[in-house]
């Protein structure tokens, strides 16, 4: 029965997520990431799951080293994807959580969007789908 609802609710947060993304098209920004992020600190990562006997969610914390592939992948993706950002007030549950200082991104594994946000503002961008799914590698 847990589960009944956990897929409903997951797939309510990708249809708000699809519907905001539509709303908003009109209103597309660029974002220069390095206005917000330090190159020369590492990045926390929190992987949501949810736990299989309880049904509860678990969390694993870890940093993502300055000098580690995964954050080598992840600066390129951000440098590569600074276009077509659309800002949404929405709030989102998320299987990943990467932060630092007031920068935060947020999506799910196998998922077909990103968003992400700073102290003052928060923006959203339709991917390919599982594009991000490197930051749940080792």
């Amino acid at each position: 029965m847990i589960e009944y609802f956990h897929r409903i609710l997951i797939n309510n947060i990708k249809l708000a997520f699809i519907i905001s993304t539509f709303i908003l098209a009109g209103c597309s920004s660029s974002i220069n990431i390095n206005d917000y992020i330090d190159k020369n600190s590492p990045f926390d990562l929190t992987i949501n799951s949810r736990d299989t006997v309880t049904g509860f969610t678990k969390s694993i914390k870890t940093k993502i080293t300055v000098n580690s592939d995964k954050y080598s992948m992840l600066i390129n993706w951000l440098d590569n994807n600074k276009n077509g950002w659309q800002t949404t007030p929405a709030s989102y549950a998320v299987n990943v959580l990467v932060t630092q200082n007031s920068f935060r991104l947020l999506c799910n594994k196998g998922g077909k969007g990103v968003v992400i946000g700073f102290a003052d503002k928060q923006y959203s961008k339709s991917t390919k789908q599982g594009e991000l799914d490197f930051l749940f590698g080792k």
